[in-house]
């Protein structure tokens, strides 16, 4: 086997020594030993962040004389997606070095768990118990980026997955990735902090790297009025869904390392060229279809999987808006109320939400989608929002498109049965999808004078 080096990057709060496990079963299957490089690297200190870890990293290897065209594979765990994703964005020249990349339970979206960890009870579980400076820090700036609908996993998502040139992509210089996570989540104790659709750190639909963006402009009519789209999928852009492993957690898929999980990255160190990395994803998706298929089925019977939305809603000045609820419904909830509306939603889709604790115009919805949702199961899909400023001076309004002129505040109803349909339909099970909502910040009342301002005639005296 080629002797490329090999890094093996932990999670947060944890160690390079929970890596030794994959170490000796990779040793053992030809890998040289000699190549393999553990991580070791400080999360739990307050002042510091995701991409001072992945800067971190460059000095790290400059210090094993590591040239910088050095090429090496990499297998990463939970917060370790990110490092990597960091230290690959802060300068996209390394992609042509990282050959191979694999994901065990990565924290690409962050973790239910994160907001947690900032609370008294965090610092003493997780914190720094050492005495010094450091002393029960439980790494405040890397929870942050780790919370659900986190900015800094909205910023990092633009510039390596949903932009012009994404880093993963079918060009020779790009690296493959494949990304794996348990279709259990924790048992005894641990129970205590396992949500539904994970594996008891991370969601099963936050870890892969196929990601789609949704634009909703519900800014004053334009001509032609907007409405909501996808965006594009960028050009040449490499898919990496997930893989599910029968029998593991977040923490059994790390240490105790599953002998066929070992074989197929072991092979999937050998692809080279995009039809092996294709042949090679077929043999994977064949693996994984049973463990997966236990994924779609719980204690509310069978559904089509899970899947997380980061909705993220702005003014036309591109300034966040804080307050606010989005509902979807499977019909036209115009008028309805009480038990018609209770008929007709998507009971499921505000089941988990999570606003992101530094700028709450990021929310995150988990849905567990119902059977069907994918299959055409569902014809219609209609959205409401609603928009609070916090003063009776300012609303935001959303205008719909081919909607009724609004003469006084109220919710926007948006059709989007549209996108049901195809490569184009919002639902995509066991992935994260962003919605970008523009609203239209006004002065009350909508027509005529305001509050804010009011402008009367000048009438000289006599």
């Amino acid at each position: 086997m080629a002797a490329r080096k090999l890094l093996l990057i932990h999670g947060y709060s944890d160690s390079g020594a929970s890596f030794e496990a994959w170490a000796n079963r990779l040793s053992a299957r030809g890998i040289d030993a000699q190549q393999i490089n553990i991580c070791n690297y400080v999360t739990l200190n307050n002042e510091v962040t995701i991409p001072d870890i992945a800067e971190g990293l460059t000095r790290a290897t400059n210090a094993l004389n590591w040239s910088r065209d050095q090429e090496f594979d990499a297998i990463v765990h939970s917060t370790g997606m990110l490092v990597i994703r960091a230290w690959l964005n802060n300068d996209p020249g390394r992609r042509k070095c990282l050959k191979h990349l694999v994901g065990l339970a990565p924290a690409t979206w962050g973790s239910p768990l994160a907001h947690l960890g900032r609370s008294c009870l965090g610092a003493i579980v997780e914190g720094n118990k050492q005495f010094g400076p450091d002393f029960l820090n439980a790494g405040d700036r890397v929870l942050d980026a780790l919370e659900l609908g986190s900015k800094f996993t909205w910023d990092l998502a633009h510039r390596d997955l949903l932009g012009p040139s994404p880093l993963f992509t079918v060009a020779p210089d790009s690296p493959y990735v494949a990304v794996f996570i348990g279709n259990q989540a924790y048992s005894g104790i641990r129970e205590l902090v396992n949500r539904p659709g994970t594996d008891g750190t991370v969601r099963w639909s936050g870890c892969a790297l196929d990601t789609r963006k949704f634009t909703i402009d519900l800014r004053r009519p334009a001509d032609p009025p907007a409405k909501a789209r996808v965006l594009p999928w960028a050009t040449g852009r490499l898919s990496v869904p997930m893989f599910a492993v029968e029998g593991k957690n977040h923490t059994t898929i790390l240490r105790e390392p599953d002998d066929e999980l070992a074989d197929l990255i072991v092979e999937f160190f050998q692809v080279s060229s995009e039809d092996s990395f294709n042949s090679w994803l077929q043999e994977a998706t064949t693996w994984s279809a049973p463990a997966m298929q236990k994924m779609k089925q719980d204690e509310h019977g069978p559904h089509d999987g899970w899947q997380q939305f980061v909705i993220h809603v702005i003014d036309e000045y591109g300034e966040p808006v804080t307050d606010y609820v989005v509902d979807l419904f499977k019909a036209d909830p115009t008028g309805l109320s009480g038990d018609q509306l209770k008929a007709i939603n998507f009971e499921d889709f505000d089941l988990d939400v999570h606003a992101y604790g530094s700028d709450q115009s990021f929310r995150c919805f988990h849905m567990r989608l119902p059977l069907g949702a994918t299959s055409g199961g569902i014809t219609q899909l209609w959205m409401r929002l609603a928009a609070s400023s916090g003063t009776n001076l300012i609303a935001y309004q959303g205008y719909a498109p081919g909607g009724p002129e609004i003469t006084e505040q109220c919710p926007v109803v948006l059709n989007l049965s549209h996108l049901l349909a195809g490569d184009d339909s919002l639902f995509r099970p066991f992935t994260t999808t962003l919605v970008e909502i523009t609203l239209t910040r006004e002065p009350l009342p909508l027509r005529g004078q305001t509050q804010l301002m009011q402008v009367n005639a000048y009438h000289p005296a006599a």
